[in-house]
C-alpha cells in the first residue's frame, strides 16, 4: 500500500504554454517522487482563465480540498465559478486592494500565491504523458499543438540547474537580462512605454557605473534593435547559457513585470542564492519578502547602480542577504516545498 499521505487529481491544461503552469506541474511531480503524494492527471480542453485546479484527499482520515492556483498576471482579476466551487483559492498576483473588491465570503478563500519561475521535470514523461494520450484521443485535431507543449515542459532546465548554494563564491558581477515591449504587446498598466523607459534606464546607468561589472542588457527583439540598440544584448540569451550566466553573478536586478505581476526572475535569483536590487514588489507573499534583508530597493536607474555598489563594496552585507535569499528560497519557493506548504495550509481550514 502506498505511504503516500495525499491523493491528488490534478488537471492537465495541454494547451497553455506558460511558465507558471510548468511549475505547477514541476511542484506537484517532486511531491510525487518524494513519495509524498499519489497523482493522477486528468487534461482539460480549454483554460478557465489561467485557474489550476486540484482535487486532494488526506489518506489519514479521508477529508477532501477542492484548491485553485490562479496563475494570472493581472491582481484585479478572478475565475469566479472556481473561486465560488473550491476551498482555497491561491493568487500569484495578490494585492490586498483589489482582493477586498470582491464579496466577504469569497474574500476569506483567496490567499497569496508567492514568487515561481520555470523549472521542468524530465522524469515525469509516463505520468505526463498517460494523460495528455487521453487528452488526444479526446482531440485529435488539436494533439499535435498540445504534444508540442508537452514536449517544451520537458525539454525545461530541472529545479536543481537553477539552484545555488550559499556558500558558492559568487564573481562581482551584476545581471540584468529583459525584454522590452511594443504598445500592441502590453494592454494594461503599467504599458510598454513605462516598462521600457524603466528597463532602458537601468542598463544605461548599469553600463556607465559598473562597466564590465554588469552582464545584461535586452533581448535582441526586432523592436529593441530598432528603438533602442544600445541595450541589446550580443551574445547567447538562451535559457541554458542564462542559467550558467546566473551562476557567475553575485546581484541580480529586478524592474516591475508586466500588469504589476511578479517576474519569473525574483524566482530564479534566489534560487541561485543572489542579492537582489529591485524596483517595484507590490504584490503580497506567504512569508514577506523584505527590504534590507532580502532586497536593496531603487526608483531611478542611478538608484539602481548606487545600490548595486553598496553590496559590491560591502561583502558582509552581500553574504547576509546571499543567506537570507537561499534560506528563503528553501522554505518559500523551491516547488515542491511550496505545494507542500500550500496543501497543509488547505486543510488547516475549518472545513470538516
Amino acid at each position: 500500500m502506498s505511504a503516500a499521505h495525499y491523493r491528488v487529481r490534478a488537471l492537465l491544461h495541454p494547451l497553455l504554454e506558460s511558465t507558471q503552469v510548468f511549475f505547477l506541474y514541476t511542484a506537484l511531480l517532486e511531491l510525487a517522487q518524494a513519495g509524498e503524494v499519489d497523482v493522477t492527471w486528468d487534461a482539460v480542453s480549454k483554460v478557465a482563465d489561467y485557474a489550476i485546479t486540484m482535487d486532494i484527499e488526506r489518506r489519514a482520515d479521508g477529508a477532501r480540498r477542492r484548491v485553485c492556483f490562479d496563475i494570472h498576471d493581472r491582481s484585479y482579476l478572478f475565475f469566479e465559478p472556481e473561486l465560488k466551487a473550491c476551498d482555497v483559492y491561491f493568487k500569484r498576483s495578490h494585492f490586498a486592494p483589489d482582493v477586498e473588491k470582491i464579496a466577504p465570503e469569497l474574500r476569506a478563500k483567496v490567499t497569496a500565491f508567492g514568487p515561481i519561475f520555470g523549472p521542468g521535470n524530465r522524469s515525469a514523461i509516463f505520468s505526463l504523458t498517460a494523460g495528455w494520450l487521453r487528452y488526444a484521443v479526446a482531440n485529435p485535431r488539436k494533439a499535435g499543438a498540445s504534444f508540442r507543449h508537452l514536449t517544451d515542459f520537458l525539454r525545461l532546465p530541472v529545479t536543481r540547474d537553477f539552484e545555488r548554494g550559499p556558500d558558492h563564491e559568487m564573481p562581482p558581477r551584476v545581471l540584468l537580462q529583459t525584454r522590452l515591449w511594443t504598445e500592441s504587446e502590453v494592454t494594461a498598466p503599467p504599458y510598454a512605454p513605462e516598462i521600457n523607459a524603466e528597463r532602458v534606464g537601468v542598463v544605461r546607468a548599469l553600463r556607465k557605473a559598473l562597466g564590465e561589472r554588469f552582464v545584461g542588457g535586452a533581448l535582441a527583439t526586432p523592436f529593441a534593435e530598432r528603438e533602442y540598440p544600445d541595450v541589446v544584448c550580443h551574445w547567447d540569451t538562451r535559457r541554458s547559457a542564462y542559467l550558467q550566466t546566473m551562476q557567475t553573478c553575485l546581484i541580480g536586478i529586478y524592474t516591475k513585470g508586466l500588469h504589476h505581476a511578479t517576474a519569473w526572475k525574483l524566482g530564479e535569483y534566489v534560487a541561485a542564492s543572489m542579492c537582489v536590487v529591485a524596483s517595484e514588489l507590490r504584490n503580497d507573499f506567504v512569508e514577506p519578502f523584505t527590504a534590507p534583508r532580502n532586497y536593496l530597493s531603487f526608483t531611478t536607474g542611478d538608484e539602481c547602480a548606487a545600490q548595486c555598489l553598496r553590496l559590491l563594496d560591502d561583502r558582509e552585507m552581500a553574504r547576509a542577504m546571499v543567506r537570507a535569499n537561499h534560506a528563503y528560497y528553501a522554505e518559500h519557493v523551491r516547488p515542491g516545498k511550496q505545494l507542500q506548504r500550500w496543501i497543509a495550509q488547505a486543510f488547516a481550514s475549518t472545513k470538516t
